[in-house]
This record gives C-alpha cells, sequence and structure tokens, in this order.
C-alpha cells in the first residue's frame, strides 16, 4: 500500500500587492490560509508538522520566517544551550561540526566560537511580527480602541454555538443553514437585537452578501487595497486556533460527527462586521482608519524588503551542535555494534514467540525490556494500524471512525456487534445516559443544577483526595471491548450509502497481511505463537487523549487493527493466498490480538473464547514475561514522575502509574512522546542490544530482501510523516509553548467537543499542552536506515513530495550500509560519510536498570552487554 502525503506544502505567496491593481479577495484567502494552523478537532488529534507552511524553505529559514509572521520564538535561550555544554551534553567536536555547517555565513571561525560563550539573555525574543505588531494592532496603541478583546468573545461564542459537537443540549444552527445565514437570521429575525450587529449600519450592512460585506468593512475600517490582505491576516492571527479550525472544517466537512457548513469567508464577514460595529460604537461613524494613521506607515509589511527575516546564526549553531551530539550518540553506538559482530539475530536459535508492535517510542522500552527478561522472544516494528485502514464503528458507537493514518482514506467499513443478543439490544442511547441529565428547558436545567449540581460537586472533592481504583465508563474513552466479533469478511458487494465496502475480500485481506509482512521481513521461520500488540492510553481527566493514543490509527486505540489483523492471519483462505505468494503460515503457527495500554502499563487480550477452544504453545510464558516487562516499563517510567516512587520497587511504580490514570487532578497521566529522538528502519539485531531511553520509533526492515527500494519508499512514505509530524509538534511546542503550543492544561475548557481553550471565551488551543513536552528536548528527528545509499536514492525517487522533508532537512537522514558498516549523513548537498573516531565512546552496562536508576534526566545511548537475563 502506497500512502501519499496529506497536503504539499504550500509556497507563500511572492506577489507585491503594492503593484498589482485591484484586491482579489478569493486569492487572498486562499493566500493567507495558508499560515492558519491544521489542527482538526481533539477526537482525531493527528500530529504534523506545526510550520507546514514554510516547509518549503529549508529548516532554519523556515523557522525564521514563522518567526516573523507567528511572533515565536525559534531556538530554546543561549543561555540553555550553554548550560548544556557545561554539563557535557554539547560537545566539541559538534560545536566544531555545526560551524563546519555553517561555515559559508562565518568569516572568522575563532572569533564566532568564542562569541558562543559570551552571555545574552535577550537574543532569543521573538523578532517584530505581524501577529503582534503588525498594522492592526494601531487600533491599540494609536486609537486605542481594543478590537480584539470587544470582538473575540462575541465572535466565539457563535463559532462554539455553531460547531457545537455535542455539549450543548440546544442546537444553534438549523438543518442544512450555513454559517453566514444562521448569522442573518440571529440579528435580523431575533426578538432582542445581537449585541454589537444592532448598530443601524452594520445592521442594515447585513443584509448584503458576504463578499460585499467584507468589501465594505476593508473600505472602511483600512481604507486602502493594497493592506487589505495583510490586515485579513493579522485578524485571523490573532485567533488562530478558531480560524484554523474553520477553514479545516470548510475543506474537510467529513471531520465532524455532526456536520456543518461554514467558510472562511463567512467567518471574515461576521468578524469584520463585528469590527465595523464595534468602531461606530466607540468611535463613532467617521472614524480615522488604518490608512490615514501615521502609525501604519512605520510598520514592515509582508512583502517588504525589509520584512525579510534573519537567521540568528549563534543559535542556529548551538542548536545543531545540540542535535548533532545527540545524533551522533545513536550512530556510535550502532558502528560499535557492527564492530562487535552483533549485526546477527541475538535472540534464540528456536524462539519461543514472535510479538509485533507499533512503531511508536513507548514500545520501544516495552520491547527492550521484554527481550532482556525472555531471549526467546523476536519483537517487530510496523505501523500500528498494521496496514489495515478501515473505518470502524464499535459497538456502542454512533458514528464510524478511520482506523488508519489520516493520509489515507479508507474504502472499507468494520462494525462491531456482540456474542450475546442481550448485549447486542443494549443500544448506545445508554452512552448518552452517561454524559447527559436530560434538563431540555431553561427551569428544568436550573433545577437540576442546583440539586443535583451539589452533590456531584461533593463526589468531586471527594474524588480528588481519594481517588478510586476505576473510574466509572473509562474504558468507553479509550479502549474496546475484549470479548466482541469484527465483521471482517464481505458479505454483500453493495456498497454503503457513502460509496464504501462492508469488510473485505479474502484477496483483499492476503493483500494487506503480506503488505505488512514483507515490509517488515517476516516472511518465513514463524513461530507458533505471534502476539500483534497494539496500543492506546486511559486517563480520567485529559481532553488531549486522542494525542495519547496510536498516531498511525488517526488518535485512536489501535486494538480494532490488531484484532483485524490477526483474523486475517489465521483464516486460512488468506493463508491459501499468501501461501501462493510465496508467504506459507504453518498450520500450527496462531496470531493472538492485544493492546498495551501505555498509561497503565497493562495489556488486555482478545478473543479468548477462541484462546479456550484451540489453546496457544507457549501463550503462558509469554503473558508471564510480558507481565514482568510491563512491571520494569513502569518502573522505568516512574523516574520522570515527581511524586514517583524513589525507590527501585516495581509494583510499587506498577501501582503508581495505574493510579496517576485515574486521578481526576492529575494532568501528566504519562508523558506519551516527549524526548522522542531517532527512527531506526533495519534489524532488530541492529538496536536489540541498545538502551535509547524510549526515545527511538523502531521499524523493522530487511534491507536484503528489498533490492530496489520499494519497500523501503513505502515504510518512508509512513514513517516520514507520521514520526516526523510527531517529532515537530513536541519540538516547535517545546522551544515556544505559548505561541505553537496549547499552554498549560489546567485552566483549559473543552468547547464544544472541538478543541480546548482557556476560560470558556479563549482562542481555541493549538499544538501540545506545556505537560505534555516539558521535559522533552527540542532536536529534529534522526532516522537511521539499514540499507545502501545507493537503494535508498531509488528510494527516495518514489516518495514524491514527502522528500522535502529531507532536503530541507526538516528531518535528518542516515544510512548504515549492512555490507561496509559505514555510516553516511544525509542533506541536500547529498551523502557525506560520518567518522566515528570523532564521537566518544558509547557507555556500558549489564542491564537497563543499572542506566537509569536515579535518573530524572534524558540518558545517552548505551549499550547493554546482558541482554538474555532472566532474573
Amino acid at each position: 500500500m502506497t500512502i501519499t502525503a496529506t497536503h504539499k506544502p504550500i509556497t507563500p505567496p511572492s506577489v507585491d500587492h503594492r503593484t498589482t491593481p485591484g484586491f482579489n479577495l478569493e486569492a487572498s484567502i486562499e493566500h493567507i490560509s495558508h499560515w492558519l494552523p491544521t489542527q482538526g478537532p481533539i477526537k482525531d488529534f493527528i500530529h504534523h508538522n506545526t510550520l507546514h507552511a514554510v516547509q518549503n524553505h529549508p529548516f532554519h529559514e523556515g523557522v525564521a520566517v514563522a518567526a516573523r509572521i507567528f511572533g515565536a520564538r525559534s531556538y530554546l535561550p543561549l543561555a540553555a544551550y550553554q548550560k548544556r555544554y557545561r554539563q557535557g551534553r554539547i560537545t566539541d567536536a559538534a560545536i566544531s561540526w555545526a560551524i563546519g555547517q555553517s561555515a559559508a555565513a562565518i568569516e572568522d571561525v575563532d572569533r564566532f566560537r568564542a562569541s558562543l560563550f559570551i552571555e545574552d539573555d535577550r537574543s532569543h525574543y521573538p523578532p517584530v511580527s505581524l501577529a503582534n505588531q503588525g498594522i492592526r494592532n494601531t487600533w491599540l496603541t494609536g486609537l486605542e480602541v481594543n478590537l480584539n478583546a470587544l470582538v473575540h468573545p462575541v465572535l466565539f461564542r457563535l463559532l462554539a454555538n455553531f460547531l457545537d459537537q455535542g455539549i450543548s443540549r440546544w442546537t444553534l444552527p438549523r438543518s442544512d443553514e450555513r454559517f453566514w445565514d444562521c448569522v442573518w437570521r440571529l440579528v435580523h429575525n431575533s426578538l432582542l437585537p445581537l449585541y454589537p450587529f444592532h448598530e443601524p449600519a452594520v445592521h442594515a450592512l447585513l443584509l448584503e452578501k458576504p463578499d460585499q460585506v467584507i468589501l465594505t468593512c476593508l473600505e472602511k475600517i483600512v481604507g486602502d487595497e493594497q493592506l487589505y490582505e495583510q490586515y485579513l491576516l493579522e485578524m485571523l492571527l490573532a485567533h488562530p486556533g478558531w480560524a484554523g479550525m474553520v477553514r479545516l472544517v470548510e475543506l474537510n466537512p467529513q471531520s465532524l460527527l455532526a456536520r456543518r457548513d461554514i467558510s472562511l469567508k463567512e467567518l471574515i464577514a461576521v468578524e469584520l462586521a463585528c469590527e465595523l460595529a464595534f468602531l461606530h460604537l466607540k468611535k463613532g461613524r467617521h472614524f480615522r482608519n488604518i490608512a490615514a494613521t501615521p502609525q501604519s506607515h512605520a510598520v514592515p509589511l509582508l512583502h517588504d524588503q525589509a520584512f525579510k527575516p534573519k537567521v540568528p546564526l549563534r543559535l542556529k549553531v548551538w542548536h545543531e551542535a545540540m542535535e548533532w551530539t545527540l545524533h551522533a550518540e545513536l550512530l556510535k553506538a550502532i558502528g560499535t555494534q557492527a564492530t562487535q559482530n552483533h549485526t546477527g539475530n541475538s535472540g534464540s536459535t528456536s524462539p519461543l514467540a514472535q510479538a509485533l508492535f507499533c512503531i511508536d517510542d513507548r514500545e520501544c522500552s516495552l520491547r527492550r525490556h521484554l527481550e532482556e527478561l525472555n531471549p526467546s522472544i523476536e519483537t517487530y516494528g510496523a505501523a500500528g494500524f498494521f496496514g489495515i485502514d478501515f473505518l470502524y464503528q464499535g459497538l456502542d458507537d454512533a458514528f464510524p471512525v478511520a482506523q488508519c493514518p489520516a493520509i489515507i482514506q479508507p474504502k472499507h467499513l468494520v462494525r462491531e456487534s456482540s456474542l450475546t443478543r442481550e448485549a447486542d439490544k443494549k443500544k448506545s442511547g445508554d452512552e448518552l445516559k452517561n454524559l447527559h441529565v436530560k434538563s431540555h428547558s431553561l427551569f428544568r436545567g436550573w433545577l437540576y443544577t442546583q440539586t443535583l449540581g451539589i452533590g456531584y460537586a461533593l463526589e468531586l472533592a471527594w474524588e480528588v483526595f481519594r481517588p478510586r481504583g476505576h473510574l466509572p465508563n473509562i474504558k468507553k474513552l479509550s479502549e474496546v471491548k475484549a470479548h466482541t466479533h469484527l465483521h471482517l469478511l464481505r458479505e454483500s458487494e453493495i456498497p454503503t450509502a457513502d460509496g464504501r465496502m462492508l469488510g473485505f475480500s479474502f484477496i483483499e485481506m492476503a493483500d494487506r497481511i503480506e503488505g505488512l509482512l514483507r515490509n517488515i521481513g517476516l516472511i518465513d521461520h514463524f513461530t507458533p505463537l505471534v502476539v500483534v500488540v497494539a496500543h492506546g492510553s486511559s486517563s480520567a481527566n485529559n481532553p488531549h487523549f486522542a494525542a495519547y493514543d496510536c498516531g498511525a490509527c488517526s488518535g485512536k486505540p489501535g486494538a480494532p487493527n490488531a484484532r483485524a489483523f490477526a483474523w486475517m492471519a489465521n483464516h486460512q483462505a488468506v493463508r491459501a493466498l499468501l501461501r501462493e505468494r510465496g508467504i506459507d503460515i504453518p498450520a500450527s503457527t496462531r496470531f493472538i490480538a492485544a493492546m498495551h495500554n501505555t498509561s497503565r502499563d497493562e495489556i488486555t487480550y482478545f478473543d479468548e473464547h477462541l484462546l479456550a477452544e484451540q489453546p496457544v504453545t507457549g501463550l503462558e510464558t509469554f503473558r508471564e514475561s510480558m507481565q514482568r516487562a510491563l512491571e520494569r516499563n513502569a518502573l522505568e517510567r516512574s523516574r520522570w514522575f515527581e511524586l514517583g516512587p524513589q525507590e527501585q520497587d516495581k509494583q510499587a511504580a506498577h501501582a503508581h502509574v495505574k493510579g496517576r490514570s485515574v486521578s481526576i487532578y492529575e494532568p501528566r497521566p504519562e508523558y506519551n512522546h516527549s524526548n522522542n529522538l531517532y527512527c531506526i528502519v533495519g534489524k532488530r539485531a541492529l538496536t536489540r542490544d541498545l538502551y535509547m531511553d524510549r526515545r527511538a520509533f523502531l521499524h523493522s526492515y530487511d534491507p536484503a530482501t528489498d533490492t530496489q527500494g520499494a519497500v523501503l519508499a513505502r515504510i518512508l512514505n509512513a514513517v516520514i510523516p507520521v514520526c516526523g509530524g510527531i517529532n515537530l509538534e513536541y519540538l516547535f511546542s517545546r522551544v515556544d509553548n505559548s505561541v505553537y503550543g496549547a499552554g498549560t492544561k489546567l485552566p483549559h475548557n473543552v468547547i464544544g467537543l472541538l478543541g480546548v481553550a482557556n476560560g470558556v471565551e479563549g482562542d481555541l488551543r493549538t499544538g501540545l499542552p506545556n505537560q505534555m513536552i516539558e521535559v522533552h528536548e527540542p532536536a529534529r528527528l534522526l532516522i537511521v536506515i539499514e540499507q545502501s545509499r545507493d537503494i535508498i536514492d531509488k528510494a527516495l525517487v518514489k516518495i514524491g513530495d514527502l522528500r522535502e522533508w529531507l532536503d530541507h532537512d526538516w528531518v535528518r537522514l542516515a544510512c548504515f550500509e549492512p555490507d561496509s558498516h559505514t555510516i553516511y549523513f544525509y542533506s541536500g548537498k547529498g551523502w557525506q560519510s560520518v567518522d566515528l573516531a570523532d564521537i566518544m565512546p558509547t557507555p556500558e552496562a549489564a542491564c537497563s536498570e543499572e542506566i537509569f536508576a536515579g535518573q530524572v534526566k534524558t540518558v545517552p545511548v548505551h549499550r547493554l552487554t546482558k541482554t538474555r537475563s532472566s532474573s
């Protein structure tokens, strides 16, 4: 299966509108929309490059352009890099390497190197930007009118009520009513005036179409066509969350379960009309517009040469040096592995079981612990939808949801049913009872609040101080039931009303099973037991819960995919087709589906009724090894938590992480992808003896079976946007959490099941909250591929627009050539060999627990010398 990019990064318009006659509204909306965030509703949290609008630039230039637009910091403070140098986490060799990368911009290398250590607490401040110091700021600084404070509460209430996905019992829009028509109805047909649209001039203006409203308002508010586009951009950048959400819903209406018809043009028309109304109320009808104020001529404009951003060279070099120190640790360790003759399979000659995990970096440590405890278990990694793309409608789901990366449009629908008729009769209406008290009138709502509300408040207070071991219905939010049936086999060729097929044919099943098995290099030597381990996360008080689930499943748990893969791989008709294609799965081999709860470090095994009918060899041994691995994994995670157990007690650590997941006052149920840094595509033998501190996405790949790079191209089509998107969203949210991130979780309220906002009338927050990134080291992803450069080059030709991520250094790429054991580093200029002699030796330890014991910071890559421990 080939995965294509979700969108092509857009080149910002270079047209100078000062010399362009007239103002093209449609073209301007298209231009400015590229600067808006593309984060969708919280039910489907899809990690992406926060700065996708400037991805056509090289990394450092793109970050500088974005800083001038959004008013964000581009790097950590200079003092932070200097502190890392003093701690030994940035090396002199890395500084030399980074200076060499920027040598063309440095006149005197010695003098520049000395300047790196001069203290400067202002160099990382954000530059003058459109978002904060643009022409629209003239209203505040020149005319003393805070339009944002006046307009945003009105606008946000309209948007939140119109787009609401189920929090409100009363629906604002009528059936098939557009946002503009809804506002028109409220303004002209309501018994009570809609403030401030009751202002006579604006009230009359709203009888016109949105295009005319926009042009009329711009003429009165701005007054100069050359400034119109920039004013609109600055207006939207004052609330990028809502603006981006509206644009996404306009382009992708199916992103909302309850469809809403809205466009960015309609939003702009309503907001401009609201601005004009407030200006009339505050300044009268003959107020001085933007073009008539002297301040507007002193502000840099988007297309001025003076607006061209400058890359801060010292911070750039420091950042490159920090990244190279971290990247070189892994490259050195991989090179050391090769010289120590560890390129073969380090597992047993007669493995007990094989376990297929998601490539998720949180599974990196679990795989390591499982292999340390039981060397007869082989582990593999693949994207967590396991190649099975479909829309999934669970037993209690009102709507189907996509169980695959956002860049894939699934063509199949899979439904779940209970194994018992009694359970089938219980419909999802009971689920709504858990979320709503049915009060449809103003009086009854007030009455319930004053009576039942007191009881719920007391229960809430009790839960804060004495949380239960579980919360009611918590599993409904992030897990699926283990004893149900998935309707996977197609029984009819008649598509649904949406044009999708119910289930898969045997040929389609075989295509997907073959595709994944060939991608990971598992085409023979199957063990009697193969466990397909999906992952999800459960927590009690976390509106960002979708960001903790499987990114390859569009922010949902991957359990349905694991169950589907196991069922298909076990079916005799599918195996017969695979046998014809050269993949012979023995009759004695059974595939079992399971799911790892990453917040609680628990595992659920699915379809137990089938296991009872046909016992599987080695399953009990695998379960016992997995349980011990989960306890060790909980211990390794606990070192990051301030309230975690300080002693090396596995049971106490396991109890602690489970307690965190059900505490309603806990904003950090887990740290999710914090400190993600590496993506390794190759055999497990390349990394099995390495401790990488839970920082690596691990995708299995056999270079010997891919002579033309076709398999590698399929893998890169998945890992670049998925892993790269995760990495860059964490990086930018960490560098400037106030602009690129969501701030602290503590004041967040869920708005309309769309997103979160500070308070009840704030902008939708985009990016990641502080509690997810506060321990993250903001460094770009390094993809290491076990393959020759020639074959990698063939694969890069096949990935199309995704190559831009590599050529412009938004993610870094290296290769380990399996024949020569040579390591090369890639940039837009081509391949360059890596001299491992200049890199610090890789530290060693007997086992994982020796490395992370007592550590509260990230740990360098280590080699494990006792990987076959049975203790």
